[in-house]
């Protein structure tokens, strides 16, 4: 009921301060790693005379943070009255509207459809969890939810994608036509073909951990998992010190938890303590990404930046929980047809696999099904593509 108030408000509000003729570029950040494409977005709005702000949820102080000392309007917000009061106001300027994620509040939003153009950028570049009206626990949800949620995804006037799989998956997902879908690529993924970002960044990792260098370097990204209770957890399974145990004199291996498990980080590592595991907390994974020779996973989406890489050379999905994982959270129906690796369900295969010599992986054909337009020219495009909208 208080879901209903609120976007009942929501509608009421936005009515109010909805202006005849929106001016604004507005960024709803909600993820960190497309500070590249905001700051584009900001040049462009400057040179056309327009307000550009970004809206960020509290997760992402940090990257806020540094587009604020470019000199970019950023505004912190989060559900409630002040965003009725206040911060709602700078969605309903908004001209062009770019967002990164599911927002509820767009649900009750009465824009100008005129005048106001919506942009779903998202914040991956494939899929491999369900999610929409594909997540498991949709179906069991009330009417009045499932009303709202769709209300959601028709607000988007434009789905930004690097693929026509990720294409499909949004029209499957969202119920919205598959008119709506261009396949321009996704500006996150530019940065991975920065050579001198590469150089760099590995260098500078290699510099600040010299126990690397020289040593095969295998890096662990698993997804976060949540308990009954909705609250984040990351459970090994008991035997993974195994894994660690058996890794050769050359391999090191380097953990790097989702953020939502932090809290746990502590425990694993002392469950973990070994001069073979490498815990590198001040650079990001997109940054451990370029000292990888092979990437262990599960669920995540790395696996789509990973293989744009100079220096992929395997990925190994450990999927110790695949069944329970595919009936709890949804996991994409034709999941295992395509990963560009081995699945393995014990630590024991794990074991056996990275013991195995290691072969260089050619994605390719990974990579034309789900990177297609992902050239490291995407924001490029999408610049260009927008900017009828922000001049009209």
């Amino acid at each position: 009921m208080k879901k209903v108030i609120y976007i009942w408000l929501i509608s009421l509000m936005s009515r109010w301060k909805r202006v005849k003729d929106p001016q604004d570029v507005v960024y709803l950040m909600s993820f960190a790693g497309n500070e590249h494409l905001i700051k584009a977005f900001a040049d462009l709005a400057k040179q056309l005379g327009r307000n550009f702000t970004v809206l960020y949820l509290p997760q992402c102080q940090t990257a806020a943070a540094k587009l604020a000392a470019k000199g970019i309007q950023t505004v912190e917000f989060a559900d409630g009255f002040d965003f009725l009061l206040h911060k709602l106001q700078i969605v309903m300027q908004a001209r062009l509207l770019l967002c990164d994620n599911y927002y509820a509040f767009l649900s009750g939003c009465a824009f100008n459809q005129q005048r106001t153009h919506v942009v779903q950028l998202w914040h991956a570049n494939g899929a491999i969890k369900t999610f929409g009206w594909e997540e498991l626990t949709t179906s069991q949800r009330s009417a009045a939810d499932k009303r709202r949620f769709q209300k959601v995804y028709d607000q988007f006037d434009e789905y930004l994608v690097g693929s026509k799989k990720m294409a499909q998956v949004f029209a499957q997902s969202y119920h919205v036509p598959q008119t709506r879908m261009n396949v321009i690529g996704y500006p996150r993924t530019d940065q991975l073909f920065n050579k001198s970002w590469q150089i760099q960044v590995s260098q500078k990792i290699k510099t600040q951990y010299p126990c690397l260098i020289g040593k095969e370097l295998i890096l662990y990204t698993p997804t976060y998992r949540e308990d009954k209770t909705g609250k984040p957890t990351m459970n090994l399974p008991e035997d993974f010190k195994q894994f660690v145990n058996q890794l050769s004199g050359n391999q090191r291996l380097i953990i790097k938890l989702h953020p939502h498990v932090k809290a746990v980080e502590k425990q694993l590592k002392q469950q973990l303590n070994s001069d073979k595991v490498i815990w590198v907390d001040d650079f990001s994974t997109n940054d451990l990404l370029l000292v990888a020779d092979r990437l262990i996973t599960d669920y995540s989406s790395v696996i789509f930046d990973y293989s744009l890489l100079p220096n992929a050379k395997q990925i190994l999905f450990y999927c110790y929980d695949y069944d329970q994982y595919a009936q709890q959270v949804g996991i994409q129906a034709d999941f295992k047809s395509w990963i560009p690796g081995k699945m393995v369900t014990t630590t024991a295969e794990l074991i056996k696999e990275v013991q195995q010599p290691l072969e260089a992986t050619d994605f390719t054909q990974f990579n034309q099904l789900w990177n297609t337009a992902n050239d490291g020219h995407a924001t490029e495009r999408v610049l260009q593509n927008e900017l009828k909208y922000i001049q009209k």
